[in-house]
């Protein structure tokens, strides 16, 4: 695996990404490991290929699963390295301003809605201290934005948050996939 194939602004995406819709698991008994990223089935076709362009970048095999119980496509490649390099929580705060607006493109990408009649982006999340960050970010980037409780729904099991993006966010050199639908 060759990480440093990435600028960091695609590391951020990436990390933004396993964040939102990201899972890592070790199977000590096949000592293998595994990382899979979760994404909707119809909806995140565009991510889905991506991911696995920036997956292939880093010399890695990705495969692609249609898991019809949960309308998704799971992204899976087995990587000791990015295993460890995931598994470690990023410190946003000693990164870049490219790795950060990555990693909000990736969080827009994986726990967010944009809605094109309306003109907004929301990212959902159930880790309010992932949303406090991305809006420490946002603020960093002269865009405000405010972490709030949402409602519990009835299908909802756990509160969540979260935090509206403004909308001029697409001007900037971003690369969320979702934020480019409203360029169009």
């Amino acid at each position: 695996m060759k990480i440093k194939n990435l600028d960091e602004k695609e590391l951020g995406y990436m990390f933004g990404l396993f964040e939102g819709d990201g899972y890592k698991y070790h199977d000590k008994k096949c000592r293998r490991y595994q990382v899979e990223f979760y994404l909707n089935s119809i909806k995140d076709k565009g991510i889905v290929n991506y991911l696995i362009n920036l997956l292939e970048k880093i010399e890695l095999n990705p495969n692609k699963y249609l898991d019809k119980r949960y309308n998704c496509i799971r992204v899976r490649v087995y990587s000791k390295e990015l295993f460890e390099i995931l598994k470690k929580n990023v410190a946003l705060e000693n990164r870049n301003k490219k790795f950060k607006l990555g990693f909000i493109s990736g969080m827009i990408d994986s726990e967010g809605h944009v809605n094109k009649e309306k003109l907004y982006i929301m990212i959902v999340s159930t880790d309010k201290k992932t949303l406090e960050k991305c809006s420490e970010i946002l603020s960093n980037m002269g865009l405000s934005s405010n972490v709030s409780k949402r409602t519990l729904s009835k299908k909802d099991k756990k509160f969540s948050y979260r935090i509206y993006v403004p909308v001029s966010f697409k001007n900037k050199a971003h690369l969320s996939i979702k934020t480019k639908r409203l360029q169009s």
